[in-house]
């Protein structure tokens, strides 16, 4: 986040509690140069709990120094502070009705509405981190493109090709749509490469392993949504919907999907045409979830 070289990382975050950080000496340390390079992160846990702690005149002492002081504190707290401050939950709520009312909320705070097709390419190319999705705000709202925001104008930022696609790309393998044969050729004609979308399947893979696990040591649908969500660093609602996936998998399906994700990283990297390679992964992948594409896959 502030550029920092990896062997650095270490030396230039500093956690506190609100109990150790009292409003005087949080405005003295973020006035201190950093021992260790040019920039630091001072991290105040339980925040809430900081004796006469005042938010917004940290944020005034705090925009001209070395250091970033992040707040954390309970989501009650937050709602209050964020009258005054930049403030974001971790994640934004679980519930549709309730993620759309958040993203309403970082419009309004730049002056700006949302179209409803905008919601959902909002939702799923930044997998609901507010943080994100507040500075692409200030962006539309620095080149005056607002007030009302429109599916036209998240695509002028480059929101909805690549990632949109690859949700449309995943929601279509799982449901067994035949669109899914043609989301991955977008995908590439969109500029990304193929390397790309086998990481992105790959990470989804091991989602469905997490998923697996769960399930088979006994837990149901909530418990393997909770360890999804927890183990894998994703959304709930996005939990439950790999749980919902991993169910539909052969017992073997996740071993079989590695295996043909590594072998398309392989065939890639040794020269084979890349419509070949894709084509064969696809419909191997679908194969997984009970369909047949119908087409014939080589070597099978």
């Amino acid at each position: 986040m502030l550029g920092l070289p990896f062997e650095e990382a270490g030396s230039a975050i500093e956690t506190l509690t609100g109990e150790e950080a009292p409003q005087y000496r949080l405005l003295s340390r973020i006035k201190e140069r950093p021992l260790f390079g040019g920039h630091r992160i001072l991290w105040i846990t339980r925040a809430e709990r900081s004796p006469e702690i005042e938010p917004a005149l940290l944020l005034e002492k705090n925009r001209s120094t070395s250091t970033v002081l992040v707040l954390e504190a309970q989501d009650k707290i937050l709602a209050s502070w964020a009258k005054t401050i930049p403030a974001y939950s971790l994640a934004l709520p679980a519930k549709p009705a309730d993620r759309e009312s958040w993203l309403h909320f970082l419009a309004e705070r730049h002056g700006l509405t949302l179209s409803r097709d905008s919601l959902e390419p909002l939702i799923t190319t930044y997998e609901g981190a507010p943080g994100p999705v507040d500075q692409l705000f200030i962006e539309i709202e620095k080149a005056g493109e607002g007030p009302s925001v429109t599916g036209a104008t998240l695509r002028k930022h480059g929101v909805e090709s690549h990632y949109k696609t690859v949700f449309e790309l995943l929601r279509g393998l799982e449901g067994g749509e035949k669109r899914f044969f043609g989301e991955w050729r977008r995908f590439l004609d969109n500029g990304q490469s193929p390397f790309g979308l086998i990481s992105l399947l790959h990470r989804q893979w091991k989602l469905y392993r997490i998923a697996k696990g769960a399930l088979k040591e006994g837990g149901g649908d909530r418990t393997a949504a909770l360890a999804v969500a927890s183990v894998g660093g994703v959304q709930p609602f996005v939990a439950e919907s790999v749980v919902r996936a991993a169910k539909r998998l052969p017992a073997d399906g996740v071993a079989r999907g590695i295996d043909a994700l590594a072998e398309a990283d392989r065939l890639l990297k040794s020269g084979v045409a890349q419509d070949l390679v894709m084509d064969r992964l696809s419909a191997s992948l679908a194969v997984l979830f009970g369909r047949d594409s119908g087409r014939k896959i080589p070597g099978r």
